[in-house]
This record gives structure tokens, C-alpha cells and sequence, in this order.
């Protein structure tokens, strides 16, 4: 999630110009509300000061308060306004111990509760000596039900030290009885927020620097002390208190057409029109006014526009910003839709050009029925959402097109593809992108045409289509190719030769994609392109060209992404080296509970988990880890190949627990569908098979099925499924009499493990079976390096051993508590004050790999808060 991309506006306490008369008694009521109840309500029609009222408050609270205010609108749905919440939040540097992205996909997946959950976690561990106030404004114009679901749930568990306000014309669809029942509800209505005698006498004397009761009681009785109905009778003149008009505040028509006749036709021709153009724009700022009114004289008109004082409040920002109270917006643009109708859809597009934030920009367009630039805008965005893991956010608003430019737009359809790639929804990305390819080719946008074959040349190998991916991607390499376009050809060529071969294929393949990788500058490409690439470590090169890709991930999208960690737990796995595999592993665990256990990490890290502790020979965690598969087995796409791989572990899981009964049972489900291709999974299949044989005392039937499988299983090796041949074959020819056979199985792959150095590939077929080949009589079969080479794995494995004798830790390693370098070094700046934003900029890092690292932190430290933190540093470090 970009703080960048957010609407500072919305989340800035607005500022009134100097000038506002005191309310000391609403002022006190609604100061001791904050202080002490649950919830404050501020319910009255438009006008009555609410926004104002509660600024001018808020401005007075203790300095140790902690204040997060939201301006909400009609385009904010739960997730919007959930997003711009925590961004809201982030000044207090609350300690996060849930991804805030995480937060928005338990939204997106309908889990509330959990949501909630997380953020009063954090609003409690937040560091807030004098309490803290959560502002909703204008609640009013949000339509969506989940959001008073989400805030019934909020007032659930609101810690004591938070008080939550809400601003509305309408008492929000709320469950108050019983916080009212303990009189932790402070309701002001429109008799509270009316202005009282001796205040409109006030009001007067401030606006005309006279006393005159008379008039002050007039303009009294005819605004009944309707705050809107004072400022404009005042505003235009003051005969205009015999005229302002009491149903005003309850008729919308009556009101818009007294701001007509009082308010908007008293202004200079100029700013009128000035005004009616830039309604359109949420905050008003010189450059964005110039844009949309086409007036070179913004800046002069919003500096006069201020001195008025018309409905307007003034943000803080580095730049003059102005806000106008939504209800002149709504007369201003109801006006300018019934003066100048033909202008408006040309002036939303003018808004939605200077507009930051691609998903505000896309809404505008949408607003507009700029159908062409908001596919563009959207089409512009993607990349950058994706790679900030916000493909939600994209599919709700490819949903908000009408429906028939949904089923035929090439743009919606290929960022439709893109946001279900990472889910492996391959069958999606298949038809995604098949229909944007052919939109692009109509509109003769080549480039985009070629990109979209190739993610649907990808699609197509993980349907087990990979003859019918070979050709498109032949016809893909026929035609000019954009960098983007060539880089996924390599892709696709990858795995179609590590299903077919030659064996140095995808080595050879993924070189040439980190080359093309690098050349470019795309966080998102780097990460549509590497998944799965562990599939095939055992192939000649990949585990060197591995180690290249995650440096160059690293280089252009920074540490951040959990796919990272993955992909480097493989290459340690395979190295054998399992003790700081077992230290990344935990990292990742933490990842994983951080961004909220996506789906898609948590199959993986499962896939890991069961290889690291076939490995480490720990039966125990391995039952459990099993379980864990066969729960996320059932969940996935069964038209993926990803749902076979998944399988595919967890018959290996089976397979190490003797467990031969659940075997049987996942062998009958693990079968490649006749017409669908897949070599190294069908290989693997029988390689189970085998085993299985072998396991029933069908010694003859196991020999000839693996004898079958070794001519090919080199060639096409996944991840271990030569390792898995080459042992079991070796054990079964020794059973059957043969140590030569069985030597001339093993030996190929003695040699190419000592090459390599990559003992982490025989350590995952497990002790039990490498003690066996180690101990086995070989009768001279075996040479006496050979041999002295099984016997040393089979001591690398029991020296991993679960429960094998750890070394004590260390004085230092006591002392920091499992922290690393970088971790201390952000605890030590945030001891010293720090906020997350200053960490990150000096050790150079992102806010957001601030805030996980500081995650984490309070994790391995077992505390809630930064404060306890830097409390736990100071005692054993100092400082």
C-alpha cells in the first residue's frame, strides 16, 4: 500500500480562518465528551457547523492526544475508507503486528471481525499518553453496509484510552442501544449545535462591529440558529436577516436557491464562475484549478475565495489547499450541471488528468463515462498496485465499468489476467488474456497484443497445454518483440524445456530472463516472472541463476516482498544448509503472520516445511505440516498444475510418514487428466507408484516401473524427482541381489551432488533412507569414494536431526533475544525517537519494511508497544 497514492486531503484535520466566535459551551460539552465516552455523534442536516464545531475542538486537546481524521465520500466503500484510515494513522507510528494490507484483504474476503480485530490490536499498543480520537466526517454520504458492520465492530472492542467521533446529517445504521444504555454515547444534535442568543449576539458583533440586539434577535428567529443560514444572511448583507429562509435547513431546493440568490450572485462574475468549474475537484489547489477552470488567475481567486471565508476550510500542505464544505460543493455542482451541462463530462476529464492516485483518477473518468481514459488509467496503474500487492483494489474497480464494456475491453480483461496470476488462476489468466490479445490486435496496438499472448502462452503450460503454448510462443517470437515481450518468451521456454528437455534448458533460459530483468525496471515483472522457478533446482546452472535473480529482485524492488524469502529458502534447502534455512523459515512464518497468511504464501511455505523437516527427519512437526497441505490442496484451481505440484508434496509427506493408507488415497485423486500435458508430473506419479509397489512386497513391479523412470528422470528432473528414482531404484536392485544395478543408479547422481556442492537435494528423501544405502553390503560394487560419500550424507543428515543437540547460545546471542543487526539498529533509532519515516530514510529503507521490521521486533521481544521496546533496549544496552 503507497502512502504516496492517498488523498492527503481526505485524512487532514481541516483548519478554519481565524474569525470563528467562541462556543464555550458546546465547546466544553463536546471537550468532556472526548475525553471520556466511547462515541461521540454530531447528527444534523447540512450546515449546522458540525465540521467546525469539532476542528476548533480537536485543536484543543492535550498535546499527548492522538488525533487521525477522515473526510469520507460517496466513492468510499469499506476498503477505501479502511485504506485511508490507516493512513490516517500513520504519523502516530502505531506498531503494526498485521500488515495494513493485510487488513484490506481480510476486507476483501468478508472477514470483518478478524479486520477489526487487528486494528484495535494496534489502536491499543499505540503509544497515546493522553488518549486518542478516531474522526469520521460526512459519514452521510457512504452507502456501503459494511462499513457500519465493521464500525459496529470497532465500538466492540474500542480500547478505553479511544473515543471514536462521527459527523453526519443522518444517525449512522448503528447498534447503540446499549452503549447508550451505559451512557457511553454523547449525542449533539441540531439543538445542541444550534447557536444560541447570546452567541448570534456575538456573531453579529464580530461580523458588523456593532451591537445591535434587535437585529441579532431577528436574524435569530429567522435561522433558529442554523449556522449555514447565519454565515450567509451575514455574508451577503444585513437586510438579508429578514430574508433567510427557516425550511432552508430541511428543503435542498429552497437552500440551493437561496445560495443562488444570497451567496453566489453576489460574487464577482469571475469567481462565479471560477467556482461552479472547480466543484468538480475534491480539494481545491492552484495548479488543479488552473487545469479545470482554464483561469491563469487561480491562485488570486483562491486567496480571495478564503478571505470570504465561503464554506471553505484551509488543509496544512506545502502548497495553498482549500477544501469546500460539501454542501456549497453540491449546490455548486448542481448549478454548473444545470448552466453548463455540455461542459461537465469535459471538465471531469480535466480532474481526472491532474489527479495523482490511479484509483481516484480511474473513478473520475468513471464519473465522467470516460470509458477510454479510465481503461487507460487503470492500464497505467496496474503494474504499480500489483506490485503493492493491491489487485483487490483492481478488480473493484474493473467491476464499476458498465458490463458491456467489461466483456470487451482488451485492458480490463488483460489487468483482470494479471490480478489473478499471482493467485494461480491459471484458467483465468488463459481466458484474460486471450480476449485482451484480440482486443489489442483490433486496435492494432501490437506491443500490447504480444504481451497479452505471452501471459497466455504461460497460463496454457500450467493447464498442462504445452504443445499449444510452444506454438503461440513461437508466433510470438515471429513478430516484434518489446523488452516485456521478450523476457516472457524466455519465461515460457523455461519451463517448456524443463518438461521436455534438453536437461540445461531452463538454466540456460533463466539466465537470459535475469539478463532481460535487468535491462528493465519493473519491481511487478520481476515477480510475474519468477515464480515456481524452484521446480526445476536439480537442472545443470538453475541454482546458480536462482541466486542471480533474487540479487537482482532485491536491487529493484528491495527487500520487501515475501517471494523473496522463499525463493532464497530453496537455494539454501538445496545447499543443505539447513540451519539457516530453519532461521528463514521462521522469518518467513513471521511473513506470513504479518501480511495476514495469503493463500499463496502459505502453500508455499507448507511445500518448504515438509521438505525441511523430511530432511530433518522430524516425524512430529511433519504430521502436522501434512495436514496443513491436504486443507490447502483442497482449496486450489484443480485445472493448475499448481493443484498437482501441491498434491504431489503431499504424497511425498505420505510417503516419509509411512503412511501408506493415506498414500493409496491421494494417488487415486493425483492423476494428470487424459488430453492434459504434464511429463515430470506423470513421472512422478508413477515414481509413488514404485513406491508403492515396493512398499507391497511387489518387488519385480516397483523394479521395472523404476527402471523405466530413470532413463528419463535427469532429464526431467523436479525438484526431487531424480533423487526420489535414482535412491529408491538403488534400494530395490540391493533387495533384489544387485549391487552393481544398484551402484550404476546412485553413481550418476554421487557425481553431479559432489560437483554441484548442492547436498540439500539427497537430504530430502530422508534419513531412514540414506542410512539404509549407507549400511548396505555392496559386495565391491561401490568404490570407496563413493561410498565414503553416502556415508558422509548420511551423517549431514543425523548431525540436522530433529532433536539432535543444539550448541548453547552465546552472551551476545542472549542478549539480543534472537534480533538481527538490522533489527537492533532500527530499535536503537526508535529508543532514540525516531519516528518509522526518519528510520527509513536513514539506513535507507522503506516505511514499509520499517514498520515489519518493527513487527517483528515486538514479536521476538513478547511486547506490545514501541515504548516497551525502547524500555527493553535502554535496560540491557543503555542509552
Amino acid at each position: 500500500m503507497q502512502s504516496a497514492s492517498l488523498a492527503r486531503a481526505k485524512i487532514q484535520t481541516p483548519r478554519f480562518r481565524s474569525g470563528l466566535i467562541e462556543r464555550s459551551e458546546l465547546e466544553r460539552q463536546l471537550g468532556e465528551a472526548l475525553a471520556s465516552r466511547r462515541l461521540v455523534l454530531l447528527v444534523a442536516p447540512a450546515g449546522y457547523g458540525k465540521t467546525a464545531a469539532l476542528s476548533r475542538q480537536l485543536q484543543r486537546l492535550p498535546a499527548g492526544c492522538a488525533v487521525a481524521w477522515l473526510t469520507t465520500d460517496e466513492d468510499d466503500d469499506l476498503q477505501r475508507l479502511l485504506a485511508y484510515l490507516i493512513e490516517a494513522l500513520e504519523p502516530l507510528d502505531p506498531p503494526w503486528r498485521l500488515a495494513p494490507e493485510a487488513l484490506l484483504e481480510r476486507v476483501d474476503q468478508g472477514r470483518l471481525r478478524e479486520a477489526a480485530s487487528a486494528l484495535l490490536n494496534t489502536l491499543e499498543a499505540t503509544d497515546t499518553p493522553d488518549g486518542g480520537v478516531l474522526v469520521l466526517d460526512d459519514l452521510h454520504a457512504v452507502t456501503d453496509a459494511r462499513v457500519f458492520e465493521f464500525l459496529n465492530q470497532l465500538l466492540e472492542g474500542l480500547p478505553p484510552n479511544w473515543t471514536l467521533v462521527i459527523a453526519s446529517r443522518v444517525e449512522p445504521p448503528l447498534a447503540l442501544g446499549r452503549w447508550r444504555a451505559r451512557r457511553e454515547v454523547a449525542e449533539f444534535d441540531e439543538t445542541a449545535l444550534s447557536f444560541s442568543r447570546k452567541e448570534v449576539q456575538d456573531l453579529w458583533r464580530h461580523a458588523t462591529g456593532e451591537d445591535d440586539p434587535e437585529q441579532a434577535d431577528r436574524l435569530l428567529e429567522r435561522t433558529q440558529g442554523w449556522a449555514a443560514g447565519l454565515c450567509l444572511s451575514l455574508e451577503a448583507s444585513q437586510k438579508s436577516a429578514n430574508r433567510a429562509p427557516m425550511e432552508a435547513r430541511y428543503n435542498r431546493r429552497h437552500l440551493f436557491d437561496y445560495l443562488a440568490t444570497e451567496v453566489l450572485e453576489d460574487l464577482p462574475g469571475e469567481l462565479q464562475e471560477f467556482l461552479l468549474r472547480c466543484s468538480l475537484l475534491s480539494e481545491l489547489t492552484v495548479p488543479r484549478c488552473e487545469q479545470i477552470s482554464g483561469n491563469p488567475r487561480a491562485a488570486e481567486l483562491l486567496e480571495e475565495l478564503g478571505r470570504r471565508r465561503l464554506f471553505s476550510s484551509m488543509l496544512d500542505s506545502d502548497e495553498l489547499t482549500l477544501r469546500l464544505h460539501d454542501l456549497f460543493r453540491d449546490f455548486l455542482e448542481e448549478r454548473l450541471r444545470r448552466l453548463h451541462p455540455e461542459e461537465v463530462p469535459t471538465l471531469l476529464r480535466l480532474a481526472g488528468q491532474g489527479e495523482a492516485d490511479p484509483l481516484r483518477r480511474t473513478l473520475t473518468y468513471l464519473r465522467a463515462g470516460a470509458w477510454q481514459e479510465a481503461e487507460q488509467s487503470l492500464a497505467d496503474g496496474t503494474a504499480h498496485m500489483l506490485a503493492d500487492d493491491r489487485s483487490a483494489q483492481i478488480i473493484r474497480m474493473i467491476e464499476q465499468f458498465p458490463a458491456d464494456i467489461q466483456a470487451r475491453s482488451p485492458w480490463l480483461a488483460y489487468a483482470r489476467g494479471l490480478c489473478a496470476w499471482p493467485r494461480y488462476q491459471y484458467a483465468t489468466v488463459r481466458s484474460s488474456m486471450e480476449h485482451a490479445a484480440a482486443g489489442f490486435d483490433a486496435l492494432a496496438r501490437h506491443d500490447d497484443a504480444q504481451h497479452a499472448r505471452a501471459m497466455q502462452a504461460l497460463a496454457m503450460i500450467f493447464c498442462g497445454q504445452m504443445q499449444a503454448a510452444k506454438r503461440l510462443g513461437q508466433a510470438i517470437r515471429s513478430r516484434p518483440m518489446d523488452l516485456e515481450t521478450e523476457t516472457l518468451s524466455e519465461v515460457i521456454d523455461f519451463w517448456y524445456e524443463g518438461h521436455h528437455g534438453p536437461v540445461d534448458g531452463p538454466g540456460n533460459r533463466l539466465a537470459k530472463v535475469v539478463d532481460l530483468l535487468t535491462r528493465g525496471d519493473s519491481a511487478e515483472l520481476w515477480f510475474r516472472c519468477m515464480a515456481l522457478f524452484n521446480i526445476f533446482l536439480g537442472r545443470p546452472g538453475v541454482s546458480a541463476q536462482l541466486q542471480r535473480l533474487l540479487r537482482g529482485a532485491r536491487a529493484a524492488a528491495g527487500e520487501g516482498h515475501w517471494s523473496l524469502h522463499v525463493m532464497e529458502a530453496w537455494v539454501l534447502l538445496w545447499q543443505g544448509r539447513l540451519a539457516e534455512l530453519g532461521t528463514v523459515l521462521q522469518d518467513i512464518e513471521e511473513d506470513s503472520r504479518w501480511l495476514g497468511e495469503p493463500s499463496g504464501l502459505r502453500i508455499r511455505l507448507a511445500t518448504l516445511k515438509v521438505l525441511y523437516q523430511v530432511a530433518r527427519d522430524d516425524m512430529d512437526n511433519l504430521r502436522a505440516t501434512r495436514d496443513v497441505i491436504a486443507a490447502h490442496a483442497s482449496l486450489l484451481d484443480r485445472s493448475s498444475d499448481m493443484y498437482l505440484a501441491v498434491l504431489g508434496i503431499l504424497v511425498k509427506a505420505c510417503v516419509a510418514l509411512d503412511d501408506w493408507t493415506a498414500v493409496r488415497t491421494h494417488l487415486r485423486s493425483f492423476q494428470v487428466e487424459p488430453g492434459r500435458e504434464n511429463p515430470c508430473t506423470q513421472m512422478l506419479i508413477h515414481s509413488f507408484e514404485a513406491q508403492l509397489a515396493l512398499h507391497d512386497g511387489h518387488l519385480g513391479e516397483g523394479l521395472a516401473m523404476l527402471r523405466e523412470l530413470v532413463t528419463k528422470s535427469s532429464l526431467l528432473d523436479s525438484v526431487y524427482l531424480d533423487v526420489t528414482v535414482r535412491t529408491q531404484l538403488a534400494l530395490a536392485e540391493l533387495a533384489d541381489g544387485s549391487p552393481a544395478a544398484a551402484w550404476r543408479a546412485l553413481e550418476p547422481l554421487i557425481k553431479q551432488v559432489t560437483a554441484s556442492g548442492n547436498v540439500g537435494q539427497v537430504l530430502i528423501v530422508g534419513l531412514p533412507v540414506l542410512t539404509r544405502l549407507s549400511l548396505a553390503t555392496w559386495d565391491g560394487a561401490a568404490s570407496r569414494e563413493g561410498l565414503a560419500v553416502l556415508r558422509q550424507w548420511a551423517e549431514t543428515a543425523r548431525q540436522f536431526q530433529a532433536g539432535a543437540q543444539e550448541k548453547p547460545r552465546s552472551r551476545a546471542a542472549q542478549q539480543d533475544a534472537g534480533l538481527s543487526p538490522r533489527e537492533l539498529e532500527v530499535l536503537a533509532l526508535l529508543t532514540a525517537g525516531l519516528s518509522n519515516k526518519l528510520i527509513a530514510r536513514t539506513l535507507d529503507l522503506s516505511p514499509h519494511t520499517v514498520k515489519r521490521h518493527v513487527a517483528r521486533i515486538l514479536d521476538r521481544l513478547d511486547l506490545a508497544s514501541r515504548m516497551q521496546a525502547a524500555n527493553w533496549y535502554r535496560t540491557r544496552f543503555g542509552g
